[in-house]
């Protein structure tokens, strides 16, 4: 497949191949000072949220958090949101793509200067995404967490002799939905009822956009990238992903024809690729795509076989084009979602009706 799909999976420095809600959300994660420890509350109140040991299932088997983490690295895509959503500041985070010059997202930085900082450290990794244990171990965290992520059970095992780890739930690069996510380590930290809180307040919001824009309801899509010069296929993404989730969490219906495309996934992947030849095959109303920059979009509108395509024949459609709007809503938390919504609702809005969205959507 010639498609860089699978560089949106990268993590820490590789990610490169790969904010008017934010302080209501902070507010309601109990934000405050944080000292050097990067914990915003005294250990008496902390003590008081839920009682410990608690022990959390997933892919690895189980990890046993004995008290409540004060150090936390945050691994992977949205778990450093809900870290610092639930009111503690990471000591070490991956760069994130679409962050800033420092590695650091909008919505993030946003939350740990309303908890009082400091940013915390960009993990390092090797060429070959290979996790600089050493770095780690120097944080001295009582609690790794990297729910979005592929962590090997090698990985797994190095990382709990440092401190206890939650690895991907279920299959490597699917944490749950940004829900369970937001529970489970709600639950790691102690914080279940700030968890609950954020989830009930972010999912008003969604809901919110689906009253305004009815539009939405029924209406079919599928989700995928860009052409590139050399593209004999369009990569689709599988139901499971969590930017496909979020559109169905607006209102939109995942297409008919995901069976098919699950049917052309390699391996592990969580995408699969249709050849432009059958792309007429796939039944979609509209087409939400992301793209490394506005070449690749008009190439792929210049393309004869991809234009003769209902959505994109029609104008149906809408291209994210910017890279942190990219990475709110290909890592939706309870951080960036607010941040996405004013952004990405109005180039859906255009995709429905037939208008055809390519701006950068910042």
């Amino acid at each position: 497949m010639s498609t860089s799909l699978p560089a949106r999976r990268r993590t820490g420095p590789l990610a490169r191949v790969v904010a008017l809600t934010i302080a209501a959300v902070v507010v309601l994660a109990g934000c405050g000072g944080t000292g050097s420890e990067t914990d915003t509350k005294s250990g008496a109140e902390a003590d008081t949220t839920a009682s410990f040991p608690v022990t959390v299932e997933h892919a690895h088997g189980s990890t046993t958090i004995k008290e409540k983490p004060r150090r936390i690295v945050a691994m992977s895509w949205m778990s450093l949101d809900v870290v610092a959503a639930l009111g503690t500041v990471p000591v070490g985070v991956d760069e994130q793509w679409g962050g800033d010059k420092q590695g650091y997202t909008p919505w993030f930085r946003g939350a740990v200067e309303e908890l009082g900082g400091p940013l915390p450290e960009i993990l390092n990794y090797g060429d070959a995404g290979e996790i600089d244990f050493e770095q780690i171990l120097s944080l001295e965290p009582d609690l790794i967490v990297g729910l979005y992520s592929g962590i090997t059970d090698v990985g797994y095992k190095r990382l709990s002799e440092i401190a206890p780890t939650l690895p991907y739930l279920k299959k490597p690069w699917d944490g749950g939905t940004w829900q369970e996510m937001t529970r489970t380590i709600g639950k790691a930290m102690g914080e279940d009822a700030k968890a609950e809180s954020l989830v009930a307040d972010v999912q008003g919001q969604l809901a919110a956009v689906g009253e305004s824009h009815p539009e939405f309801k029924g209406t079919t899509f599928a989700y995928g990238v860009a052409l590139t010069p050399g593209s004999t296929e369009v990569g689709l993404y599988l139901d499971y992903d969590a930017r496909v989730r979020l559109l169905t969490e607006l209102g939109f219906e995942n297409t008919p024809s995901m069976p098919k495309i699950a049917s052309t996934v390699k391996g592990t992947n969580w995408y699969g690729g249709i050849s432009l030849e059958k792309l007429d095959t796939i039944e979609a109303d509209i087409f939400v795509a992301w793209a490394n920059d506005p070449d690749e979009v008009k190439y792929s509108l210049d393309d004869p076989l991809f234009r003769r395509w209902k959505p994109i024949a029609g104008k149906h459609y809408a291209f994210v084009q910017d890279e942190t709007l990219g990475m709110a809503t290909s890592g939706p938390s309870v951080l960036s979602i607010p941040w996405a919504i004013e952004r990405y609702v109005p180039m859906l809005a255009d995709a429905v009706a037939g208008r055809g969205a390519t701006g950068a959507g910042s």
